[in-house]
This record gives C-alpha cells, sequence and structure tokens, in this order.
C-alpha cells in the first residue's frame, strides 16, 4: 500500500483531480477532456478545471467561511471539500483568464492542490504564469513525502 492510498483512500471521494506536471505550462491550450481522450491522450488538469467546473475566472472567494463555494467544483467537490479539511484553507478560485482572454488553470489553485503554502511558488519574484505551473508540477505533495518516510523508518527499509 502506497502512502498516497493511506492519506487518500478513493473509497473517500468520487472523482480526483489529476496531478499537476511540470509540462502543464507547456502543453499549448486546455482541451476538453473527451477530445484529449479521443486523440490517444489523458486529460490533463488544466483541461479539467477549463472544461469541467462551475467557476467564472473573476469570481472571488466569499468571506463567508472556510471553504469554497460547493457549485463551482462538480464531480470533485468530495475531495476539494476534503483536502480543504485537511489544510484548513479555503481553495483558491482554480482559473484565470490569460493575456489573450483564454481561460487557464491558476498557479495559486494547482499550488493549493499540491498541499503548499500560499505563494510558496507563486510570489517568488520573476516566475510567470507558466514557470510557477512547471516548478509546481516539479514539486512534491509535502503530506505524501511526510508519510513516505515515516512509512520507510517505521519499517526499517
Amino acid at each position: 500500500m502506497t502512502a498516497v492510498a493511506r492519506l487518500f483512500p478513493r473509497e473517500k471521494a468520487e472523482t480526483l483531480f489529476k496531478t499537476p506536471t511540470a509540462n502543464l505550462g507547456s502543453n499549448g491550450a486546455a482541451q476538453h477532456p473527451d477530445k484529449r481522450r479521443a486523440g490517444g491522450h489523458g486529460p490533463t488538469l488544466e483541461d479539467e478545471v477549463v472544461f469541467l467546473l462551475n467557476v467564472d475566472p473573476e469570481a472571488e472567494h466569499p468571506d463567508d467561511g472556510p471553504h469554497s463555494p460547493a457549485d463551482w467544483w462538480g464531480p470533485f467537490a468530495t475531495a476539494v471539500y476534503r483536502w480543504e479539511v485537511i489544510q484548513g484553507t479555503a481553495a483558491p478560485v482554480p482559473i484565470v483568464r490569460g493575456p489573450r482572454g483564454g481561460i487557464k488553470l491558476s498557479p495559486k489553485f494547482a499550488e493549493w492542490l499540491m498541499g503548499l503554502p500560499d505563494g510558496w511558488v507563486t510570489d517568488v519574484p520573476g516566475l510567470d504564469h507558466k514557470e510557477q505551473l512547471a516548478r509546481i508540477g516539479n514539486g512534491v505533495v509535502p503530506q505524501q513525502a511526510y508519510e513516505a518516510f515515516r512509512f520507510l523508518m517505521r519499517d526499517g527499509v
């Protein structure tokens, strides 16, 4: 059993987001997940947030609670709620408007999804959108790393 499986058993959430990857900023524009699958590829995190969620890039997180609006998340609502509870912070708006008006994955959301403190990557001076996503995608979920090391230390591997 892996550390991930122990932290997030599949029976606790119907649908989980894809993991951010280092090439997210280089994949080109998001495509509907069905179109991506028809081309023989799996959807990316950006495909999911751009096409499967019900949120406006200009939306603001309401200040009336520790959770983001449930209607933003569609099939991912249970997983997002659970991660908000574990993290102790509400999910940020998952999309942003790009410089030419298109909708893109928000680096703040990818950072939150990876369990990183707010601004850990996104507040580093000089990193553009693509570079932020690359750094986040090359990173590790601290909670998973901790659990993996704890597991290895416990079993003396």
